[in-house]
């Protein structure tokens, strides 16, 4: 079974950083592009494993990496994770 993949953003005083499921497609897609994305302060969608989207301003992000699905912890875009809030 192939690891999962999570985007990493870090925000500038924020001491936790964002986590989103991604699929191994996005993945590819973001290995090419993230140095760009966050050099650019380019705003882009990015597809999450639940196949959610989620537009991020890579304006806002001081580093961004890929890196593994964390076992603990609230991920955004995880397969079976419910939405709450406005829909």
């Amino acid at each position: 079974m192939a690891d999962k993949k999570t985007l990493v953003l870090h925000l500038s005083g924020v001491p936790s950083p964002l986590l989103f499921a991604i699929s191994d497609e996005t993945a590819a897609e973001l290995t090419g592009s993230l140095t760009d994305l966050v050099r650019s302060g380019s705003t882009s969608p990015v597809r999450c494993a639940d196949g959610s989207d989620v537009v991020v301003d890579f304006g806002k992000i001081v580093t961004a990496h890929i890196g593994l699905l964390p076992t603990v912890g609230e991920v955004y875009g995880a397969p079976g994770r419910r939405a709450s809030g406005l829909s």
